[in-house]
């Protein structure tokens, strides 16, 4: 067994216009089995102030679908998106 470091300091980065973007180790990826292509699921723990992150398939039943909209031209306009400002 290889032994890594547990902890690292990352920044974020802006991807895009909407979202920031962190980067993982990749022999950590490679320690825990991930490979390329392979999905993640993210889990919001607020209490915590933690993302979890589980690797492996995610099947249909698991997979968060976004909430239908009743108005598909107010979801376009009014999405509540901003840019994110330059940091």
């Amino acid at each position: 067994m290889l032994f890594m470091a547990r902890k690292s300091v990352r920044k974020l980065f802006l991807f895009g216009r909407y979202s920031l973007a962190l980067l993982l180790p990749k022999k950590w990826l490679t320690e825990l089995g991930v490979k390329r292509g392979e999905s993640v699921r993210l889990e919001l723990d607020r209490t915590r102030k933690r993302v979890v992150l589980r690797f492996g398939q995610v099947s249909s039943n698991q997979a968060e679908k976004p909430p239908a909209s009743k108005k598909p031209e107010a979801a376009k306009s009014d999405n509540g998106l901003q840019p994110i400002p330059e940091l």
